[in-house]
């Protein structure tokens, strides 16, 4: 796909592209749109050839300079209710509209679009990705021509490249995770999602890369994330990316970790024949957070990030974990297993833990970790938790609403410090059958912080999507990587 920019409509035989507001009359550049179409725009319109509706698309022939073209209008609803996640959603919309029409070419009027410049040309740039993301997977079919060929010619009086440029990055970002998300798991085991992970980013400016296999984390105490990996014949890695601009040298680190548990059987505690299927999606955490780092240093951000993703399979065999057997963390402290199907908080235990050992200023791990906090507040929202106050967790949860991408901060308090520590033969143990389990695990991983400070997001529900939408098709999401790059770039945490 690729895009050309111009100040002013110069003629082709291309299709016009136009946003369409409920009250096309008040377009800041309405008369010029209008004599474009020969003076029928508000025809158009109250004719209902044409629709103002919020994301509905409609299109006709109209003649300009002797030739008939092709408008295409997307609806815009009402001006002011426009926000930041309805303007993604319009281009989403656009560009898979383009997409299935096998459309080569067009001209998209931007100032049509109405609302702040930078931020319709950054959703017009990430959309342009994110929307018509496909993974084929193993299927014998070749790429869609739309995806390389399309051009698209944009009509700015201000200067978007830069903005549009920017958006297209962070939708990169996303589909970069999305590909290890949605890959078969015997194509995307510990071993081979290292091995992917090194090709992707070794040699990159300003980056080192730590990987360390089985033998370093049973030598190194890395107790939780080897009882984990046990069973299976794909060992576990722990592969740490940290990116430092040389404007950031004397900085303390952003810390990100990311649960890759690549397959999901539930281990001895195993998951029923309905809830196995899907189980690959279990690394999305360790995904995201290959996408954040991604981004941030594609953009060359000038900031010091130190990205942490634990892989590991659970899985059933004679070597491994069992419930009620005990292990000792990275930490020093003994964990009593009493769910192995709680596997996920026992690998972030030592994952957040190795983090802190870089002095973070401040830790945040993502994992689709538990069923309950989709039980608690849906599919569509992210649980939040931290060891810290509002004056934390408050510029990521009004970013969030930015972007579109919902947070909910959730309790973490004695309450569940109680049960957590309720072992009788362990510090620690990982699963009690008691209420609130997405605020128990929450608070396991506390456990291991060492001190720093620390934001969990549990994006169980948000990790995938269970139908197409106007941001992409059924599957991962790459959900909060767009927020944390915009987090980080602001300094906000």
């Amino acid at each position: 796909m690729n895009f050309k920019f111009q100040e002013r409509y110069e003629a082709s035989k291309d299709p016009i592209i136009i946003g369409l507001p409920e009250h096309p009359e008040n377009l800041p550049d309405f008369d010029e749109v209008d004599s474009l179409l020969n003076g029928g725009l508000r025809d158009l319109v109250d004719e209902r050839v044409l629709s103002t509706a919020f994301g509905e698309i409609t299109s006709t022939g109209v003649t300009i300079q002797t030739e008939v073209k092709k408008v295409i209008a997307i609806g815009l609803g009402e001006t002011g209710e426009l926000t930041s996640d309805k303007i993604h959603k319009v281009f989403g919309r656009l560009f898979q509209h383009l997409k299935k029409g096998s459309v080569e070419s067009a001209s998209l009027m931007f100032d049509t679009f109405n609302h702040d410049v930078r931020t319709t040309a950054e959703a017009l740039g990430y959309m342009s990705n994110v929307s018509i993301f496909e993974y084929a997977g193993k299927k014998h079919q070749d790429e869609s021509p739309f995806l390389t060929g399309f051009e698209l010619m944009i009509t700015s009086k201000e200067p978007v490249e830069d903005y549009v440029s920017y958006g297209r990055t962070l939708g990169e970002s996303v589909n970069f995770a999305r590909v290890f998300s949605e890959t078969p798991p015997n194509f995307m085991t510990p071993e081979i999602m290292t091995e992917k992970i090194s090709a992707a980013f070794k040699g990159s400016k300003h980056t080192k890369i730590d990987i360390k296999d089985e033998f370093d984390l049973s030598d190194e105490g890395y107790g939780l994330i080897t009882a984990v990996g046990k069973g299976s014949a794909n060992k576990p890695r722990l592969v740490t990316v940290e990116y430092r601009h040389p404007e950031a040298y004397d900085v303390k680190p952003v810390a990100l970790v990311g649960k890759g548990i690549t397959y999901d059987s539930g281990g001895y505690s195993i998951k029923g024949k309905t809830g196995m299927p899907g189980m690959k999606y279990d690394l999305s955490g360790a995904a995201n957070v290959l996408g954040m780092i991604h981004g941030i240093m594609a953009l060359e951000l000038p900031v010091h990030v130190v990205a942490t993703v634990v892989l590991a399979e659970n899985m059933i065999s004679g070597a491994a974990m069992k419930p009620d057997d005990v292990f000792t963390s990275l930490s020093g402290q003994t964990v009593e297993v009493k769910n192995t199907d709680a596997e996920g908080r026992l690998v972030l235990g030592d994952a957040v833990h190795h983090a802190s050992q870089y002095s973070p200023r401040v830790i945040m791990d993502f994992a689709t970790l538990t069923g309950a906090v989709v039980a608690a507040i849906g599919d569509e929202r992210t649980g939040v938790f931290t060891n810290k106050g509002d004056d934390l967790i408050a510029p990521i949860l009004d970013l969030a609403e930015e972007t579109g991408e919902r947070l909910w901060r959730l309790p973490l308090d004695d309450i569940e410090e109680q049960k957590v520590k309720s072992s009788a033969v362990a510090d620690l143990v990982n699963h009690v059958e008691k209420p609130g389990r997405a605020s128990f695990a929450a608070c396991f991983i506390r456990q291991f912080a060492n001190g720093s400070p620390w934001v969990h997001f549990d994006i169980a529900g948000t990790a995938t999507q269970s139908k197409a939408n106007a941001y992409g098709p059924k599957g991962a999401t790459g959900v909060l990587i767009r927020s944390v790059i915009k987090a980080v770039e602001r300094d906000l945490i």
